[in-house]
């Protein structure tokens, strides 16, 4: 009886038998492509990697955080040692150009809570122990900075606004043991490299590059001694914030009177000082603008500039005829509707074309042209109240 029903049912059996196996391997196949499974283990892996990618980026963050902060405190502290350690020296300053390279003594001296004077070496024969503090000088106190390594409060100031400082390691300068603080631009980029003195903070030796990294300039004490040097100072606090408002306060007033300086110049460059002098030929104003690392002086005098000048030659700069003092070429000069400019920078020659061609200039003046500014310029005399 059994093997009569097994004979009538064997074949809907073995049907059934065939789909279960059918669904059961079409099952496992859709398993395996399904795209839930295809992104498990991936999806693993991925996040595994970017994790891993994460902690690796995280931990030269950390110590890039770590340097800047460091490179503040470092540069603070040399802010307060160029305020409170007295010392004199002299440093030599020296100037890598497309052809050539000029250099120049500068003998420095500092007395604590004062400004610094500095004044020019015609030779390297210095005796440092003939000067005292507060000896020679050419009037370099009035100026935003004197000698070349000085830094001031607002040169930290407009450093940390413009730049990246970091710590950079150790080294020495002038024989002695020194921290190396870098200065980069925003592109990352090293812009200029301190050597800071380890036992007082006092900048030691400085180094500045153009944008394509090339060593443009150095500053270095070739000679120093301390005098009643008090024990080095570490500021708790950052600088107080700098402002240029007292330094454009009286904008107005010299654009009124013919003086055409300008806030600020290429460069990030802000103005730091105005200053106005009476000489036998007439006013001068000289402007002196700074990006915290470089310093651009703009002198101003009603006039004009004559054919030719002892010592200085006729250039370009950007298609803009100036004349260019020999044979450092680090002044350049020119006229322009009754002013004579001259402009003195120890910025990278990229920095000081940029800011000359910036400033006004005469081109292609006619004969009409002429006669009318001449015209303008015999009218104010006449004009009572101007």
């Amino acid at each position: 009886m059994l093997w009569f029903y097994w004979r009538r049912v064997r074949v809907a059996v073995l049907a059934t038998g065939v789909a279960l196996g059918a669904l059961a391997t079409l099952v496992v196949v859709a398993g395996s492509v399904s795209p839930a499974a295809n992104r498990t283990a991936p999806r693993k892996t991925l996040a595994s990697r970017i994790s891993g990618a994460q902690v690796r980026r995280a931990r030269p963050s950390y110590a890039e955080a770590a340097s800047v902060s460091r490179g503040l405190r470092l540069m603070s502290a040399a802010v307060a040692a160029c305020r409170n350690i007295g010392y004199s020296g002299v440093q030599m300053v020296t100037w890598w150009g497309s052809d050539d390279s000029t250099a120049y003594l500068i003998g420095v001296w500092h007395k604590a809570g004062h400004v610094e004077v500095a004044d020019g070496i015609d030779g390297a024969d210095s005796d440092l122990g003939a000067g005292s503090i507060g000896g020679p000088g050419t009037g370099a106190a009035d100026h935003p900075s004197a000698g070349v390594l000085s830094v001031s409060p607002w040169m930290l100031n407009l450093l940390r606004a413009n730049y990246l400082i970091q710590y950079a390691g150790a080294g020495t300068a002038v024989g002695r043991a020194a921290r190396i603080v870098a200065v980069r631009r925003r592109d990352g980029s090293i812009a200029a490299r301190y050597w800071l003195d380890r036992a007082t903070s006092l900048p030691l030796r400085r180094e500045m590059f153009d944008l394509s990294g090339h060593l443009v300039n150095e500053g270095t004490f070739i000679g120093l001694r301390f005098v009643d040097r008090p024990p080095a100072v570490t500021p708790s606090k950052p600088t107080q914030a700098w402002s240029t408002r007292s330094a454009t306060s009286n904008l107005p007033r010299l654009r009124r009177q013919g003086w055409p300086v300008p806030a600020t110049l290429a460069g990030n460059m802000s103005l730091v000082g105005v200053s106005r002098e009476s000489v036998r030929s007439g006013d001068v104003v000289d402007a002196s603008y700074s990006d915290g690392l470089s310093v651009v002086s703009v002198f101003m005098q009603h006039g004009e500039l004559a054919g030719a000048l002892p010592g200085w030659t006729q250039a370009q700069v950007r298609g803009v005829r100036v004349y260019s003092s020999e044979p450092d070429q680090r002044s350049l000069a020119w006229s322009a509707d009754g002013v004579v400019y001259t402009v003195i920078s120890d910025a990278p020659q990229t920095s000081v074309d940029r800011i000359v061609t910036q400033l006004p200039h005469d081109h292609h003046i006619g004969l009409w042209q002429r006669v009318e500014r001449g015209l303008a310029r015999i009218g104010s005399w006449l004009d009572p109240f101007s």
